[in-house]
Parts: structure tokens; C-alpha cells; sequence
């Protein structure tokens, strides 16, 4: 199994998922020892690079949350363990 690791502000995170949405393409990430530690970016291709960027707004965060939980739904129950 191949993990994406990734340093963002002298922390190590790991890529959890990658969701394509209005040609944007979301990147969501978790901290690797700290698991409370959640944050998204997107993808940004410039001169043949891609990078990571913030996302432009809360209703961005918000709408890139939505996505992730609507893909996710049903993996968690209510009482917020794995089903």
C-alpha cells in the first residue's frame, strides 16, 4: 500500500482522499500523529508543478467538507465508530 506523506508547515500529513469536483481537485489530509489534526487543499498545477493552495473562502472549506462527507457517509455510524 503506497502512502502519500506530506509536509505542510513543518508537519507531516498523510493524503486520506482526492476528490475531483468543477475541475478542481480537493486534497485532503491528516497529520500523522495527530489524527484531530484534519485539513484540505487544493491542487494547483503552474509550470509544470502541482502544489498544494488554500482553499479561497470558508464556503470553499465548507463545500470541499460537504463532498468528503457525502463520499464518506455510512463508513461511520452515529455513535462514530466504524461500521
Amino acid at each position: 500500500m503506497n502512502v502519500d506523506v506530506s509536509v505542510i508547515d513543518n508537519k507531516s500529513y498523510i493524503e486520506i482522499d482526492k476528490i475531483v469536483k468543477n475541475g478542481k481537485t480537493y486534497v485532503y489530509l491528516v497529520n500523522s500523529i495527530d489524527k484531530t489534526d484534519f485539513i484540505i487543499r487544493k491542487l494547483l498545477a503552474e509550470n509544470g508543478e502541482i502544489y498544494y493552495v488554500g482553499l479561497d473562502s470558508k464556503k470553499e472549506f465548507d463545500l470541499a467538507l460537504m463532498y468528503f462527507t457525502k463520499k464518506h457517509e455510512g463508513v461511520l455510524s452515529e455513535n462514530g465508530k466504524e461500521e
